[in-house]
């Protein structure tokens, strides 16, 4: 490479780029640069969300879950919703979109009972966007990278060129590949392998201007880590390539106890959580699905329809309306440090959970202060968390008053998101 030729910027003399002495002997730019301040903000293209938070074209999006979470329904039922362009279960898209659904886990029979049973359950009429959803015939034949086991190369399929053919042909919007494992031939835990199998499908978002999800596994050590980006299999290679990440996961222990759903029916709940935004803030809060059997009617005079999943968006009690894990969390945090007295310092002394006058030291305060409520609500939130377990009434000795009181203790063990047991 040329040597480098620096111009040395004096009051005299206006700045000059570092340039390189080209073969004629002329300078020329060493790397092509643009002025940075040389534009007018009104005519900065628009950024092409198709949902917002969620799918952009030209990027891709990574939703990560354990096996069983109901990844597979929720990304068909979000193919769905984005086909007919109406909000569903908090996602809002843009517009009516295109949509490829590439699931290599299952056939297209058994796609098709899915689309049937979610089709119903979510009010849709399937001529109103039949001709905006599209199942791939063929998708175990949809292998984009192939890694040699010795050299450990990473080779792009021919195939990639024909799926990017396709998708620009039938003007598809979102693309959704359930499982990505399924689409490499390689190590689905070396990070090196997963990065560049991921750039593939980067490649494929960029050269059709689509969305790309890419639904993946979590790992074992992230198997009890709803929100976290770092639960993908592959390390950080594959959310360093997407845009957006995000989790779907079981309702854990702590969770049913603080939103009062019982022991023996969490199972049929599953919360999503942004994870990673590179162009939006993360949310911070989850979105809810309770998992519902829908009865197809394709049953014989001998053998009743097939039963298959749905998921319905749910919300908490009402009682628990609106409070997030996290402002849950800040509440349990301030009962665990004690109430605080007329001068604002935090005594150390247990909050009360039974006090009919409602005196500072009851632990109601605490909830109002963190979100807005009347008094017999905070009431029933206490409730709610005594009976489900997440906080508890004790007797301690307050040294003030050289006296046996009762005071809240929370229970470390039960808070929400600590347990996927």
């Amino acid at each position: 490479m040329p040597p480098l030729k620096r111009i040395v910027n004096t009051p005299e003399k206006p700045f000059e780029p570092l340039v390189a002495a080209n073969d004629n002997g002329g300078n020329t730019p060493a790397i092509a640069m643009v002025p940075a301040l040389d534009f007018d903000e009104t005519e900065i293209p628009l950024r092409q969300w198709i949902i917002p938070g969620l799918l952009i074209r030209r990027h891709l999006s990574v939703l990560v879950a354990p096996p069983g979470a109901g990844k597979s329904l929720l990304t068909l039922q979000l193919a769905l919703a984005t086909a007919r362009g109406e909000e569903w279960g908090g996602f809002v898209p843009r517009y009516p979109s295109r949509v490829l659904v590439v699931n290599s886990e299952d056939d297209v029979d058994e796609m098709r009972r899915r689309l049937a049973a979610s089709v119903r359950s979510m009010g849709i009429n399937k001529g109103d966007i039949a001709d905006r959803i599209f199942l791939a015939d063929d998708p175990s034949s949809i292998v984009v990278a192939r890694t040699d086991p010795k050299s450990k190369t990473v080779t792009r399929m021919p195939l990639v060129d024909e799926l990017i053919a396709a998708v620009r042909q039938q003007r598809i919007d979102v693309l959704v590949v359930d499982p990505f494992a399924e689409t490499f031939e390689g190590d689905e835990n070396s990070n090196s392998e997963v990065k560049w199998a991921a750039a593939i499908w980067r490649e494929v978002a960029r050269q059709t201007d689509c969305a790309v999800l890419l639904v993946h596994h979590v790992s074992k050590a992230g198997s009890s880590s709803p929100g976290d980006m770092n639960a993908a299999r592959g390390g950080g290679a594959l959310v360093g390539v997407a845009r957006s990440v995000s989790t779907l996961f079981a309702m854990s222990e702590g969770d049913a106890k603080v939103m009062g759903v019982e022991d023996r029916e969490r199972h049929m709940f599953v919360r999503f959580d942004d994870a990673k935004a590179n162009l939006t803030l993360v949310t911070g809060q989850a979105k809810w699905f309770r998992k519902e059997t829908v009865r197809l009617n394709n049953g014989t005079a001998t053998q009743h329809g097939d039963d298959v999943g749905v998921l319905h968006p749910w919300q908490p009690p009402s009682v628990m309306e609106g409070l997030t894990i996290a402002t849950i969390n800040l509440i349990l945090d301030d009962l665990s440090a004690g109430f605080v007295d007329e001068h604002g310092e935090v005594t150390g002394v247990p909050c009360s959970y039974t006090d009919t006058k409602r005196g500072p030291r009851w632990g109601g305060h605490v909830v109002i202060r963190h979100c807005e409520m009347e008094p017999a609500r905070a009431a029933k939130v206490l409730k709610t968390w005594k009976d489900n377990g997440v906080i508890d009434e004790v007797t301690f000795y307050d040294e003030a008053d050289r006296k046996d009181k009762k005071g809240i203790r929370v229970i470390e063990a039960n808070r929400p998101g600590k347990s996927m047991n």
